[in-house]
């Protein structure tokens, strides 16, 4: 029996309305984003909760001074917060800390364990000399420690200069690079002042697209390979091959449910843009179709490599349990890149990023994470080569899953080893 479009795109119809219809797949589509969204904000949102509330449980700071430096010290401290990374300025929160002094270490201690005081600071002799100080708190949290240390040392600052220069001297001692402005070289070799939260859009949008094109890819690609282990498991197989050639199958399959993987991301992606419009506006950040061209080519192109991957898998195995296990590794592969993004990140052009976004298993998500660092810009060779060894590695492992899918859909019993798999992918028998 010949290959028919026809026949294959009936297939396809089919593949994709049965996969929308399941209740998982709405699952998917709704819970995944909302999933993802939440860890973020809870993230950021956490951060910034145990910060306020370290500074806000920090009321009293208890002194035992034995340098006599901070005599006449101002007996507050105080500082101020942006109730969010993009806080402006007039929306600072303020928060006050007494300072009582004490005379000496055990009534220091005796105040910390009464709770008379958050934290205590005693002040060495030698102080001047050797800046020796010891901080006292009850207990204090693993990465919230910082937001109490930095109110005490500009304190100390400030008590150390009282009375030696004029308040606006002492001002600048103490926040010396607050008004300092940071030039990064752009994109476009021009050198441009550093703005934070518009790289941190900059950086989220690629980055987000990376992480919706692998679980996309992952997500098709796991549908593909539950659907030909199922079928070939309750023998349903054998039924549709006599109407259909196993390469209408493949074909109808492949393209099916990689337009269930375009329906999830342009989903996700239009709300995901209708949500931030608003703050996307106010940064006036620039979306780039450029870009979002270039992530739905390496969607393509990736679903076409690792469908071809699940598709043969699923076609070699007796059941869906050993059809997971052996998927397992691949999947965990397209997403290697962000178990490694550090590495990505402080270096997109170095040896680990480039290698990354050029091997096929790892090319969607490793460019994505590149194009979307701010401080990268990655050569136009780099991109076309690239997608030219995505495409011919996804052309190739296509092939070879298309003769192992003809010959392995009607096995049954024990599962062929790799060498038997290898030479139906190479000769098709």
């Amino acid at each position: 029996m010949n290959f028919s479009w026809r026949r294959a795109l009936i297939v396809a119809r089919r593949e994709f309305l049965t996969t929308v219809k399941r209740k998982a797949f709405l699952f998917t589509l709704i819970a995944v984003p909302l999933y993802f969204g939440g860890v973020m904000t809870l993230a950021t949102r956490g951060s910034m909760s145990d910060r306020r509330d370290s500074l806000r449980s920090f009321t009293r700071l208890g002194v035992v001074d034995s340098s006599g430096l901070l005599t006449g010290a101002a007996p507050e401290i105080t500082t101020r917060l942006a109730p969010d990374p993009t806080g402006a300025p007039e929306k600072l929160e303020t928060y006050r800390t007494e300072v009582v002094f004490y005379a000496d270490q055990a009534k220091l201690e005796r105040a910390l364990r009464s709770a008379e005081i958050a934290q205590g600071l005693t002040v060495s002799a030698d102080y001047l000399a050797t800046g020796a100080t010891r901080r006292y708190a009850r207990s204090t949290g693993t990465f919230n420690s910082a937001s109490s240390v930095r109110p005490i040392e500009r304190w100390l600052a400030r008590s150390l200069l009282a009375g030696h220069a004029d308040s606006l001297r002492i001002e600048r001692a103490t926040r010396p690079a607050s008004g300092m402005d940071l030039y990064t070289l752009g994109k476009d070799d021009r050198f441009e002042v550093k703005d934070e939260r518009r790289e941190m859009l900059e950086f989220m949008v690629p980055f987000m697209v990376s992480i919706l094109l692998g679980v996309c890819i992952m997500t098709g690609g796991q549908y593909l390979l539950q659907g030909v282990s199922e079928e070939k498991e309750s023998r349903i197989l054998e039924s549709l091959l006599c109407a259909l050639s196993p390469e209408d199958l493949l074909a109808g399959k492949l393209v099916g449910l990689g337009g269930v993987g375009l329906a999830l991301v342009a989903v996700w992606l239009g709300v995901g843009f209708a949500v931030s419009a608003p703050m996307l506006a106010l940064a006036q950040f620039p979306l780039s179709p450029g870009l979002l061209a270039l992530a739905v080519v390496y969607f393509l192109l990736g679903y076409l490599f690792f469908a071809s991957i699940m598709t043969g898998i699923g076609a070699v195995t007796n059941n869906m349990r050993e059809a997971q296990q052996f998927s397992m590794m691949f999947s965990f592969a397209n997403l290697l890149p962000i178990i490694v993004l550090t590495q990505i990140l402080s270096k997109p052009d170095g040896a680990l990023a480039v290698t990354l976004s050029m091997l096929p298993f790892t090319a969607a998500t490793a460019m994505m994470l590149r194009l979307g660092t701010p401080s990268s810009a990655v050569p136009a060779w780099q991109i076309a080569l690239s997608l030219a060894l995505l495409a011919l590695s996804g052309w190739l492992v296509l092939r070879g899953a298309a003769r192992v899918f003809r010959i392995g859909l009607l096995m049954t019993g024990k599962t062929p080893n790799l060498p038997e798999i290898w030479r139906w992918a190479r000769a098709g028998r």
